[in-house]
């Protein structure tokens, strides 16, 4: 048989598992363990043991020898008591999770998942698929844990099932499941330093630039009106005055020079390939929020869908941060 065959018969049998899960145990944001949803089977382990069981068989009658029998039955009352102590380790178990979370391209991800149970619940691993896995040793009432995922690519992603596997007590039996949450991933380019100059504005005349602005506000020269406070906005734009005088909370706004304008543009990165100078836009859009300036951001030239205007606070790096992730990529799903 081909490698490609095996591949296809391989895809075909995956893909087919996949729905008939999709069917059996849907998403959901809380999601208890019963026999529904608990897949048990032999480990390695435990098909050696049932070969034991059989050998032993085999030699007690053959050799009519009483004592290898007894020993076949007691291994074999071994073997079905740990069936049931496997599956009662994980029934009854709760997990609830959802959210999305945010990170940097080749960076941990930490999901929080809430898991309780009505008693002890022992050696249990946690993934999601395809990522690392964490070991509990214990679980008991309510606990939250944090499992890590990494993305290697940019962009929105669907974060694939969650499995809980344990081979507690003897490692006979290797039980599991696979949940599937509503947990959404936005994985950003990864900061790639940068210091080459845009819009006339070289990034290392920042702090000279900035004396200047701070200057001129001080002077009023340059103040332009009042609006109404918005969650993410520097606290520094604040007008302490009007609040010290009880008045609802207030930003000042200036009229900036045209030159003292700032537009990343992709354009005018220094790398050769796009990831390399959307990494770029990265690192100087975090350097100029962490300073507290002003700043656009303009991946193409021909469509406001990939502009933003001049501003700043929280709220615009989070929309800056989001239109890097997702420039020209769709909406991954992982399974």
């Amino acid at each position: 048989m081909s490698f490609q065959l095996k591949q296809s018969i391989s895809h075909y049998i995956n893909r087919r598992f996949i729905l008939w899960l999709n069917r059996r145990m849907p998403s959901k944001n809380k999601q208890k363990l019963t026999q529904r949803n608990i897949f048990i089977l032999p480990s390695r382990f435990g098909l050696a043991f049932i070969f034991l069981i059989i050998l032993l068989f085999i030699l007690g009658t053959n050799y009519q020898n009483n004592l290898i029998i007894i020993m076949c039955y007691l291994f074999s009352s071994l073997f079905i008591t740990t069936l049931f102590y496997s599956y009662f380790n994980m029934a009854g178990l709760s997990v609830s999770a959802q959210g999305t979370y945010n990170g940097y391209k080749d960076e941990k991800v930490i999901i929080p998942v809430n898991v309780s149970a009505d008693h002890i619940k022992q050696s249990l691993t946690f993934n999601f698929m395809h990522h690392q896995k964490l070991e509990v040793s214990k679980i008991y009432e309510n606990k939250t844990i944090s499992i890590p995922v990494n993305f290697n690519h940019r962009g929105k992603h669907l974060l694939n099932r969650l499995i809980i596997s344990s081979e507690f007590p003897l490692g006979l039996f290797k039980c599991w499941t696979k949940l599937q949450f509503d947990i959404g991933i936005i994985t950003y380019p990864k900061p790639l330093k940068c210091t080459s100059s845009f819009n006339n504005i070289n990034i290392q005349e920042y702090d000279e630039l900035q004396e200047t602005k701070n200057a001129h506000r001080t002077k009023g020269e340059d103040f332009y009106e009042l609006k109404p406070y918005q969650k993410g906005e520097p606290l520094g734009h604040v007008a302490w005055k009007q609040v010290a005088k009880g008045n609802m909370w207030q930003t000042k706004h200036y009229s900036q020079p045209q030159n003292h304008s700032i537009l990343l543009s992709l354009t005018d990165m220094p790398s050769n390939s796009i990831e390399d100078k959307l990494s770029n836009l990265c690192y100087l859009v975090l350097k100029y929020h962490e300073a507290g300036m002003d700043f656009g951001l303009r991946l193409h030239d021909n469509t406001t869908n990939n502009l933003i205007e001049t501003d700043s606070g929280k709220n615009h790096l989070e929309k800056c941060l989001m239109l890097l992730a997702t420039f020209n990529s769709n909406q991954r799903v992982h399974h």
